[in-house]
């Protein structure tokens, strides 16, 4: 073979291997963006899907809580508090919780119960304050300046500790103490007017139970008059220390192991069992919360409690006098004596030669006596 088509022919091996070469990479580089532009298509498509399947979801989400809200709105009568909580975090977007009172500052159970509702609803701006005077009585929250200074903070929800243990060690009667507390609601209410105000029983204290005043009262006679008296009115009230003594009792467990040492406060495991009962007040116990925030309708008019308290009125204590028999006093009679005349009797004389006068015999009566005398001379 000629050199010339040797040559020739490897030129055309060359051509042929490059033009294969060639074909592959351009189907590879094809393949390549077809691959591309198929991902590109699928992410596109996924994206639509997602962002459909989220409107769906939030129409649905949307479709429900409107639902709610009109149904809390046609029974608000008769409704929870977390759903007062959502219905007020809806129309202003946050909502400021107060606890008042006999309260300690940051109590353990009222936070762990009001995290756990703000982790299982709706409530991200939902803030949490204290206004804690555990040592005070009831008349001294009425001439203190506590009321307005909670009313700064513009609080929503108030939880109101009732005093009922400081006013038992300060010796007020039952009707004292429960006016005072109904004063203080309605101060606060007027004050706070689209407040809902919950009042709230205090924790159990096993040092106190049966630590009689001079009236024979402990702080739990106090704490039973204020809730009698509260099935009379709407006031929203949460009656926790008989809760958490009946959940004792169902436990088949003493107070001693809820308390601390000095048997006044609660310890680790009486906060914790306490904010249980507190938080599932909050998800289910139904009361009227008209008395708070109103969007929809016409707000219900407000009556001061504490001066429509019917006062019980103290039996009267019949008391039966001893008459005795008075000595009547009859003044002595006094007869008149009667004077009687004495009476003269006149013997005549006899002669004689022996004279004997004789001197007449005298007869004197009076109231005295008789008298008779008689004298003789030879």
């Amino acid at each position: 073979m000629k050199k010339r088509e040797i040559l020739l022919v490897s030129i055309m091996g060359i051509l042929t291997i490059a033009i294969v070469l060639f074909g592959y990479k351009y189907a590879a580089g094809k393949k390549e963006a077809l691959l591309n532009e198929g991902e590109k298509q699928t992410e596109t498509v996924s994206a639509l899907a997602s962002s459909q399947a989220s409107t769906v979801a939030e129409n649905d989400t949307s479709e429900a809580y409107a639902q709610f809200l009109a149904a809390f709105a046609e029974n608000r009568s008769n409704a929870s508090v977390v759903d007062y909580l959502q219905y007020v975090h809806h129309h202003t977007k946050e909502v400021n919780v107060a606890f008042f009172g006999d309260v300690a500052a940051d109590a353990a159970w009222a936070k762990s119960a009001i995290a756990g509702i703000q982790a299982d609803f709706p409530l991200e701006n939902l803030t949490t304050s204290f206004f804690s005077h555990p040592s005070d009585s009831s008349s001294v929250y009425l001439s203190s300046q506590y009321v307005q200074e909670m009313v700064a903070s513009s609080p929503d929800v108030i939880f109101y500790t009732i005093s009922t243990k400081t006013d038992q060690v300060v010796d007020f009667s039952l009707v004292d103490s429960t006016e005072n507390i109904y004063a203080i609601y309605d101060e606060i209410r007027a004050a706070l007017p689209d407040a809902l105000i919950v009042l709230v029983t205090p924790p159990p204290a096993e040092a106190k139970l049966a630590d009689w005043n001079s009236r024979a009262l402990d702080y739990r006679n106090y704490t039973n008059n204020l809730v009698e008296e509260n099935a009379a009115f709407t006031v929203p009230l949460y009656d926790l220390h008989a809760d958490f003594l009946a959940e004792l009792t169902n436990r088949s467990e003493t107070l001693t192991n809820f308390m601390d040492a000095a048997g006044l406060e609660l310890n680790e495991a009486g906060q914790k069992l306490y904010g249980e009962m507190f938080a599932n007040s909050l998800r289910t116990k139904m009361i009227d919360t008209t008395a708070g925030l109103y969007v929809e309708g016409e707000k219900p008019a407000h009556t001061p409690i504490a001066p429509t308290l019917v006062v019980p009125e103290v039996p009267a204590t019949v008391i039966e006098e001893t008459v005795s028999e008075e000595t009547m006093y009859e003044e002595p009679v006094y007869e008149e004596s009667t004077y009687v005349a004495p009476t003269y009797e006149y013997v005549a004389p006899v002669t004689d030669t022996t004279v004997t006068p004789t001197v007449p015999s005298v007869d004197i009566t009076s109231d005295q006596g008789t008298a008779v005398g008689e004298y003789t001379t030879e």
